[in-house]
């Protein structure tokens, strides 16, 4: 059997004055569709709402079909006489070009499905389950200024090794040793969820070697302050810190609480008990997904208490001057340290140190105790759930000492 020869219209009836002046009819006052016909299936379509669109009449395997084509003017005639032949040699070959139009918008919705940032969107619905808000908002901040600039529009499963390195570089360049390699830690975790569901055939940031294409970083303890006397003087340094309220009444509770800083800046009222002067953090809050409760001491119910009337209103206790509906920025405790020119020698999460440094050496708790506090999760699973029976009073015991330590050396007493 002789394949079937494709052969231009035969009658091009249109012309393209005829196009450009076409018009649909009126009767009687009624605007309706009116077909111009140029020959072998192919029409303009001037319709009631003035719009002018190529159609192409067909029939595949013995049924009568439609084919969109385009707008005019966007498509001029020549290119709609184009179209039909492409169209017809699509019929020739056994292919109806409907279904083949609808064939190809579905490989792009699924190419727009499947670009980093959608795949991403989903990856991140199943973390909030297993990981902290502030992890998941650390993670959104990281893609949204490192990933989506780069490749956040583009089929993951098109996405270069290269690229992904130059990112990781990129992050590098701007001084954030640490980051870079954090970066492909958490491309690798996304992209093995793309390819165990499916939307992805491979995985190769596991072939990245960071050895090869990254600077060394070598990690260092979060800086912070041991010796007594400049721990007081930090302390009254605090004391005379000028800012916005918020700020200034978090900055002076930061060394009693020795929470990570964003559990303190994003400290709620309703996790407060006055009564029991506790502090219950939730789950979804904590790096470990449990829920913390904190013994407080008493200055920092009386420094709650003194801007509780002015932020009782609000759903976080210390909320930004900026937006009362959010908490302190992230970078908050830092900046006012530095501004109390204590940058080079502690940072927020430094007082954690603190605590832990001064409450071991002094020898006078049980180590569990102060790892409790600072909510060190027990490997020792038996050892894990006699601590949450037997350590509460001890834990208070500690704040009381911990505390009244602060406030001591602030006033240049002598410590024991």
């Amino acid at each position: 059997m002789s394949a079937l020869k494709i052969q231009p219209t035969k009658t091009n009836k249109l012309t393209i004055a005829t196009v450009k002046s076409a018009v649909c009819e009126t009767v009687k006052g009624v605007k309706k569709d009116k077909r111009f016909t140029d020959g072998g299936g192919l029409f303009l379509l001037a319709t009631a709402k003035d719009t002018k669109l190529w159609r192409f009449s067909y029939s595949f395997k013995n049924k009568k079909e439609m084919f969109s084509i385009g707008r005019y003017p966007n498509l001029s005639l020549k290119e709609a006489r184009e179209k039909v032949l492409e169209c017809k040699s699509l019929i020739a070959k056994g292919i109806n070009p409907n279904e083949q139009k609808r064939d190809n918008k579905k490989v792009v919705q699924m190419a727009t499905k499947n670009t980093f940032k959608e795949i991403t969107k989903d990856w991140l619905k199943l973390q909030e389950t297993k990981l902290s808000q502030s992890t998941i908002t650390r993670y959104i901040k990281s893609l949204e200024k490192d990933f989506y600039p780069l490749f956040g529009d583009k089929e993951m499963a098109k996405i270069e090794k290269r690229e992904i390195a130059y990112m990781a570089q990129m992050i590098q360049a701007r001084g954030a040793l640490e980051g870079g390699a954090r970066a492909l830690n958490l491309y690798t975790q996304i992209e093995r969820y793309a390819f165990h569901m499916d939307r992805i055939d491979k995985t190769i940031s596991n072939g990245i070697d960071k050895k090869s294409i990254l600077k060394t970083h070598t990690k260092n303890n979060y800086r912070t302050i041991t010796d007594p006397k400049r721990i007081g003087e930090l302390m009254r340094a605090i004391d005379m810190y000028k800012g916005d309220r918020a700020t200034v009444q978090a900055l002076k509770i930061l060394p009693f609480v020795f929470v990570r800083p964003s559990n303190l800046r994003m400290m709620e009222w309703k996790e407060l008990d006055f009564e029991a002067n506790t502090w219950t953090i939730p789950a979804d809050k904590m790096k470990m997904k449990k829920e913390h409760k904190l013994p407080l001491h008493p200055k920092v119910i009386e420094l709650i208490k003194e801007i509780e009337p002015y932020t009782k209103n609000f759903k976080y206790v210390f909320p930004s001057p900026f937006k009362t509906n959010e908490p302190l920025s992230d970078n908050t405790f830092n900046l006012a340290l530095k501004r109390l020119d204590f940058g080079g020698e502690i940072v927020a999460h430094g007082f954690r140190a603190m605590f832990s440094t001064v409450a071991y050496e002094s020898g006078l708790f049980k180590g569990e105790v102060i790892e409790a506090l600072m909510a060190h999760q027990d490997t020792n699973q038996i050892r894990r759930a006699y601590n949450r029976a037997t350590y509460e009073d001890s834990k208070k015991e500690v704040i009381t000492w911990y505390g009244d330590f602060l406030e001591d050396v602030k006033q240049n007493k002598e410590v024991r």
